[in-house]
């Protein structure tokens, strides 16, 4: 078996259909809707909304989310409905106000934002939980289209979704992928079927959300970031192109790494510190001058963010280092932690101690939680079982959050704790170094590495491949790169 063979059974390709799919990839034009998971019958249902809305010309509100996936996904149905002439206008909560979600505080401040109700909200990364906000929207007479890919709740075993005018939602994408994917069949419904959306702008968003949501990028996801990634190198965006600058990026070899631990942190930090309709902004104007002052922007919010994870982390890693080291989830809580970045620092407990980690940001009354999880405990399903003791929670298998009342923090904590002794008993809770395979020092070489380029763009699901070789030895090191994190090394196979 060949090393390229071993790489892609190690990412589930088995056939030989998955496997030429996965090394050249479909165009994100030619992927139906069948095949992500959208219902046709809902997408047609939203578009004869929208038709109305359009002759009518009805306001529209476009309610997204303050993560980078779900700023992309409203500056591409933004793009889109105000390309063809809607009235529309965006909405990113501010963590601020405590709004995360369609929540009818969130529904009562756009409409004191537009000074009239609008006749349609459409979800972005968001709402296939909000059943409070939809029945608030319903009694305004505001109708509800969602687009999502969040996992919905369950009763009795079985998914049960809000009742809106129409539900676009699948798991299989992020949600800047629904947006992009919802885009298209609106672009091709209204302007012709011959409508080519690849060679639009909305794929480089499509990618960028995608590639910074930590989806698995595989199938569409794939897709959509490998011929983003082209957009994105090619894009005459004013914003992407002020942020690539003060970030030292050359857009023109752009790859997923500086998008994941470049670009997204600055979108991302806006919403985890103060609001980030100036990030949406920046991915939607067109004059430069304003781009540059809205990257600065974004830039000098990341280094605060940086500055107060490290800050964090120490404190909660001084914690841990306190408590009983069997545990097998750590729970931690401060009054001086903020509810923005409690999410990356669990994340930073989980790879120092491999193990789940929950971070609390203590408030007055109620409080703001955010768990990372490894394989082997699914943190979501954790969280929802406690769901009588919370006021909010949602997220994923590996990363789920949830507000909570101070007085059932405590036996909130002790259950998870619970949860997780039964889920990773007898499981080893040390880090493990998994390769791909051994290689013969000879192997290698420039021919390896030309065939493992195929594999990009890399990212959760596809990482990096990992290799183990023996006999080897050191002939000189030197440590490179900003602070110098890193080694640069000469080697010589030793056979």
């Amino acid at each position: 078996m060949t090393v390229i063979d071993i790489l892609l059974k190690k990412r589930g390709l088995i056939t030989k259909k998955e496997q030429a799919e996965f090394l050249d990839p479909i165009k994100p034009d030619k992927i139906t809707l069948d095949q992500i998971g959208l219902q046709l019958a809902a997408v047609i249902k939203a578009i004869k909304r929208l038709t109305i809305a359009h002759k009518n010309q009805e306001l529209i509100y476009i309610y997204g989310d303050y993560d980078a996936d779900g700023v992309s996904g409203t500056a591409i149905l933004w793009e889109t409905l105000n390309s063809l002439g809607f009235q529309v206008l965006p909405f990113i909560p501010s963590r601020n106000d405590s709004v995360r979600g369609l929540s009818p505080l969130g529904i009562d401040l756009i409409i004191k934002q537009a000074k009239i109700k609008p006749a349609l909200v459409i979800t972005v990364d968001n709402g296939i939980s909000a059943f409070t906000g939809c029945q608030y929207a319903q009694k305004l007479g505001i109708e509800v289209i969602i687009t999502d890919h969040h996992l919905p709740k369950h009763k009795n075993n079985r998914p049960f979704f809000p009742k809106v005018l129409a539900i676009i939602h699948t798991t299989k994408l992020a949600g800047s992928g629904v947006a992009w994917f919802f885009a298209r069949e609106v672009l091709r419904h209204l302007r012709g079927e011959r409508s080519s959306h690849l060679g639009g702008e909305l794929l480089d968003l499509a990618a960028l959300g995608t590639i910074a949501d930590m989806v698995p990028l595989l199938n569409a996801n794939r897709s959509l970031a490998k011929f983003g990634l082209d957009k994105l190198r090619l894009s005459q965006r004013s914003g992407l192109i002020a942020l690539a600058k003060i970030a030292n990026l050359d857009l023109k070899v752009l790859d997923d790494y500086q998008v994941s631990y470049v670009l997204a942190p600055r979108l991302n930090a806006l919403g985890r510190l103060e609001h980030a309709l100036d990030a949406l902004r920046l991915l939607c104007t067109t004059d430069l001058h304003r781009a540059e002052r809205l990257a600065a922007h974004l830039n000098q919010t990341n280094q605060l963010r940086q500055d107060k994870t490290l800050t964090m982390f120490l404190d909660a890693k001084n914690k841990v280092l306190k408590q009983s080291a069997s545990q097998p989830l750590i729970f931690v809580a401060s009054k001086t932690y903020h509810e923005g970045v409690v999410g990356l620092v669990a994340g930073k407990l989980m790879e120092e101690f491999n193990r789940p980690a929950v971070v609390v940001a203590l408030g007055k009354n109620y409080s703001k939680a955010s768990g990372r999880s490894l394989k082997g405990f699914n943190i979501l399903k954790a969280i929802r079982s406690l769901e009588p003791y919370l006021l909010e929670h949602g997220g994923h298998e590996l990363a789920a959050g949830f507000t909570i009342a101070n007085k059932n923090l405590n036996l909130v904590a002790k259950k998870l704790l619970s949860l997780a002794k039964k889920s990773l008993l007898n499981k080893k809770l040390e880090p493990d170094i998994e390769v791909d395979c051994e290689l013969n020092f000879n192997q290698i070489n420039w021919q390896l590495f030309k065939l493992i380029e195929k594999f990009k763009p890399f990212g959760f699901a596809n990482p990096q491949p990992l290799f183990a070789t023996k006999k080897v030895k050191l002939l000189s090191f030197r440590s490179v790169g900003q602070d110098n994190k890193h080694l640069k090394l000469s080697l010589r196979g030793d056979s």
